[in-house]
């Protein structure tokens, strides 16, 4: 189906120019090969010495251009063909920018990159541009603040269709999608009797592929806050209203009103109870409205140790959150459950950096308190080890269309003085709410799609310039073809890399990969030998 009043995807390069006129925002990410791993001494120094105070003590501002130079052999570039392979040479230069801000006012980053992609064989060259930014403007003294953020990267259109080993794979299952937000908000106390939070997010989701549609989301937020004469009794009210636009479907609207109640009973344990209601069109052409309530609590039983539950009976029935996380002296596990509507597709409904990358923030808070200076720790410590911050365990699928999405997470990092290990595995299942399936998404091949991932990474330090990896993924979707039979993908995804610097500014790396993809039409297998270079000026 063909996008209805289709627009453009927005120009990447327009954007950053106006990100570095009006608010310049930071890279809090490096992902350019083996970097030694820093110790919390060094990280206290930055804190101390480059935490950018308004008087200009230490660094507020960091430019770093960079060219990277990448080349791939692969035995089967063209995975859209299926088992029977096609062998390629591809060169890939990407120059990109880094930008770092720690002032006053402005606090974030900014990270752009843009890729040309040139195939021998193929006769054709590709761009594909890259872009993770995030910041918080504080535009009036601790009353008005802006968060903006933007994010572009090449997506599965369908969970059931053919997976890509690589972005430099040619495969007609992927498209550039690109999220921009932007979200204003005041916050004080009224009367002094309760802090309130008033807030505006605006969100578009674009997709370069004509069968995949825009996404565009406006809602209000508004909260209050409060205590009681009784101590350990506190309140909130959260008001919500949200309107989503979707190119290739319908237009939804959703209304929440909700009151929660909570008790601490002691320093370490908390209930509460929530009542509300809520008014949407999510399942049907009309406003359909009714009562909601919920129920749960809070545990922190060590300063390490931390526990969190809440269920609440919603329109599509019961919903929930549940969160697990536990930190070890060199090692560290959480777990997430939360069953709840998305109305973005799965890549784009929530923000962050990735699970390892949340709990080794989290980790280290007590260490380095300040979240810039934490941030460019944790993202060392993650280069050190070769984890993309923002890999995905599964690679999600674009929807026209709210869902009832059930998302599991856990994550495991253990570190030793040499060795590391990360372990991720994640579970969704995403039902649609609307009955029609005329829709062009994969809710009109089956009324649920489920997708299962677990990843694994060893990495050894070498040396303090040198590291080794190995990773091994897999991941398996499925549906249920609306009743006529059953739709299955499984990828499975091997890799040994070194990286090494091999300068000041320069770093290095070698990887050798297999991907094995099967499913009832198009299986293939790929292998391939990657060399990359990346010089930051």
């Amino acid at each position: 189906m063909a996008k209805k009043n289709r627009r453009p995807l927005p120009n990447p390069l327009a954007i950053i120019l106006g990100l570095l006129v009006v608010t310049p925002v930071c890279a809090q990410q490096s992902t350019a090969g083996a970097i030694p791993q820093p110790a919390i001494g060094a990280a206290a120094s930055l804190e101390s010495g480059g935490a950018g105070q308004a008087g200009g003590a230490g660094r507020t501002w960091s430019i770093k251009p960079r060219i990277g130079l990448t080349m791939t052999a692969t035995d089967n570039v063209n995975v859209s063909g299926g088992a029977k392979g096609e062998n390629d040479l591809i060169t890939e230069v990407a120059p990109g920018i880094r930008i770092e801000a720690r002032t006053a006012r402005l606090r974030g980053y900014f990270d752009y990159s843009l890729r040309n992609q040139l195939y021998l064989k193929n006769n054709g060259d590709r761009r594909q541009h890259g872009l993770n930014a995030m910041a918080t403007l504080e535009a009036v003294d601790d009353w008005l603040f802006i968060d903006l953020s933007g994010n572009i990267s090449q997506q599965a259109i369908s969970a059931f269709g053919t997976q890509s080993p690589s972005d430099a794979s040619l495969n007609n299952n992927m498209t550039e999608t690109a999220t921009y937000r932007v979200s204003p908000y005041i916050r004080g106390q009224l009367g002094g009797f309760a802090d309130y939070l008033v807030r505006y997010n605006a969100s578009t989701t674009k997709a370069d592929a004509s069968n995949a549609s825009d996404v565009d989301l406006g809602q209000w937020v508004g909260q209050l806050r409060g205590s009681t004469p009784f101590q350990s009794l506190k309140w909130s009210i959260d008001a919500n209203r949200q309107t989503t636009e979707y190119s290739n479907g319908n237009k939804t609207d959703a209304d929440l009103l909700r009151a929660l109640a909570t008790y601490l009973i002691t320093p370490q344990f908390s209930i509460s109870a929530s009542a509300g209601w809520e008014r949407n069109n999510y399942a049907s052409l009309d406003q359909e409205s009714r009562n909601t309530y919920g129920y749960g609590f809070d545990w922190s039983p060590t300063p390490r140790t931390k526990i969190s539950a809440f269920k609440e009976d919603r329109f599509f029935g019961n919903g929930h959150r549940f969160s697990f996380s536990h930190r070890f002296p060199r090692s560290t596990i959480r777990y997430t459950d939360t069953r709840d509507v998305s109305v973005l597709p799965n890549q784009f409904a929530t923000t962050g950096m990735g699970s390892i990358y949340d709990i080794l923030f989290e980790q280290y808070a007590t260490q380095i308190p300040d979240p810039l200076v934490r941030a460019a720790y944790v993202n060392l410590m993650l280069a050190l080890q070769g984890i993309n911050p923002n890999a995905q365990v599964t690679s999600g699928f674009l929807s026209s269309r709210a869902s009832v999405q059930r998302l599991q997470q856990l994550a495991l990092v253990m570190q030793g003085v040499r060795n590391s290990l990360t372990l991720q595995f994640n579970r969704s299942e995403n039902s649609s709410l609307l009955a029609a399936n005329a829709l062009a998404d994969d809710f009109s091949q089956s009324t649920a799609v489920r997708q299962r991932g677990v990843s694994l990474t060893f990495s050894h330090r070498l040396s303090a310039l040198s590291n080794l990896n190995a990773t091994a993924s897999r991941q398996v979707s499925d549906g249920n073809n609306n009743g006529t039979g059953s739709l299955k993908t499984t990828t499975t995804n091997y890799s040994v890399s070194l990286s090494t610097k091999l300068g000041a500014k320069t770093t290095g790396s070698l990887s050798l990969r297999h991907s094995d993809f099967d499913n009832a039409t198009n299986p293939y297998t790929e292998n391939a030998l990657v060399g990359a270079l990346t010089y930051t000026y």
